[in-house]
């Protein structure tokens, strides 16, 4: 039988303090070639989470569509949240996608694809995430978040603001295959051929990968925070006898 909900049982989510800077390491290949038990325990790992993350992606895909006909402040702001978290999940996913055919590509001009169209993603992912310049910054999903951060509490402010200090570090880092997604974008053929017959180097391109897939996770972590203030907030007009009445 399911228990009645009392107002007393319902909690409030914590804001963590994660380190955001461990998202940010710079990471170089070691030098090591995955083994044929490593490759296949990256691929299931790499399946595991994807399936975990197409959950998420149709739940707040779900959502989004929930919502659509709500334009109160509140369904705004969360809709800037929810809609940044299906970005960052699908970036995510797709990318985990494109690494595994890598890996378990056995032919040069088929790693070189994948090795090609990874590329891409971490390109694109980190323009729309953050962006390079002012341009692609001001359209990029960090700036929508901008937007809406006066709605939340101070500590969130401070997060948000040391997240945007290692982001811009990180965009300098490199051209973020910049060229490479040109090339691959633009059909550009002859240089995508000379491209295609680089020797490749498993590790350097799984490296590039998990800076990405690194930088996503710290903003997923601060995005957890996010939603939980926006549930922290249901929570609190429950408790005040503001929802749920007839």
């Amino acid at each position: 039988m399911k228990k009645d909900v009392k107002i007393e049982d319902i909690r409030f989510f914590p804001i963590r303090n994660y380190k955001y800077e461990d998202y940010f390491q710079d990471v170089q290949y070691s030098g090591e070639t995955l083994n044929a038990a490593e490759r296949s325990e990256y691929v299931k790992m790499t399946d595991e989470t994807i399936a975990h993350n197409l959950m998420g992606l149709e739940m707040i895909t779900g959502e989004l569509e929930r919502i659509k006909g709500f334009h109160d402040i509140y369904h705004n702001v969360q809709r800037v949240v929810i809609s940044t978290m299906l970005f960052t999940l699908m970036t995510m996913t797709d990318g985990m996608v494109a690494s595994k055919y890598f890996i378990l590509a056995d032919k040069d001009i088929d790693r070189g694809f994948m090795r090609g169209k990874l590329r891409v993603i971490l390109n694109e992912g980190f323009k729309k995430l953050y962006g390079f310049e002012e341009n692609t910054k001001k359209k990029s999903e960090w700036n929508k978040l901008f937007c809406v951060l006066g709605y939340f509490p101070d500590e969130i402010k401070h997060q948000y603001e040391n997240l945007t200090s290692l982001l811009e570090k990180h965009s300098k880092t490199s051209s973020w295959w910049r060229d490479e997604r040109n090339i691959e974008t633009h059909m550009d053929v002859e240089k995508m051929y000379s491209s295609r017959c680089e020797k490749i180097i498993e590790g350097d391109v799984l490296t590039d990968f998990l800076k990405l897939f690194d930088t996503i996770m710290g903003v997923n972590m601060f995005l957890s925070n996010m939603h939980s203030c926006l549930n922290n907030f249901l929570t609190y007009k429950y408790r005040c006898g503001e929802l749920g009445k007839k």
